[in-house]
């Protein structure tokens, strides 16, 4: 028999899948030959194909059940209202359970993996250098070099884009204002429990 997880199990798995994919996206270019990175990052790319798949799944999966249970409840109140014995069959749960998951995954339009904030920022690696080798050979001629500059757009804490960025200035990473404010503030409250404060 299939051991059953807690439903926050397996949304925090699928999130702790999801970050240390990008963990290894981000040492690919320190660790790995150049050479090696296009394979790499296509076996990257697929993983995290893997993962947006089973977290929309989920989703779709905890949406059907919801509205299943839904429909069940009411179709009950109905027959007993109506003084008939309740009838709802677990065949007809199922049955009823398929048909709503197969309509909430009709739901999702072409292209919604590549929305998916942490799919997006696995940019190709050879790309970004061809690209930056022909901006310094364009720049040489005027006796500037371009030194090719990652720009960060996701936070590191809630990997959602940007909407308020602060800059570190001892480190210079970039956070979202309001997550780094409280993570910051927890950190005190903590540090001033400790000493007895």
């Amino acid at each position: 028999m299939a051991q059953r997880y807690p439903v926050s199990e397996i949304a925090d798995n699928i999130k702790k899948g999801k970050d240390k994919i990008i963990q290894v996206y981000d040492m690919l270019p320190n660790f790995c030959l150049s050479e090696e990175i296009p394979g790499l990052l296509d076996g990257l790319r697929n993983a995290m194909k893997d993962y947006v798949m089973l977290d929309t799944s989920h989703q779709d999966l905890k949406t059907s059940k919801q509205k299943v249970i839904q429909l069940c409840t009411e179709k009950a109140e109905r027959e007993i209202h109506d003084g008939m014995k309740c009838s709802t069959l677990h065949e007809e749960i199922n049955q009823l359970l398929k048909n709503t998951m197969s309509k909430e995954l009709e739901k999702h339009s072409e292209g919604f993996l590549e929305r998916d904030p942490l799919y997006v920022t696995m940019k190709d690696f050879n790309q970004t250098e061809t690209s930056n080798i022909e901006d310094q050979e364009m720049d040489n001629e005027d006796g500037l070099a371009v030194t090719g500059e990652t720009v960060q757009i996701i936070d590191p804490y809630s990997k959602r884009e940007f909407s308020n960025p602060v800059k570190n200035s001892r480190c210079k990473h970039s956070y979202e204002k309001e997550i780094i404010q409280s993570l910051m503030a927890a950190k005190q409250k903590y540090k001033m429990l400790l000493d007895g404060v």
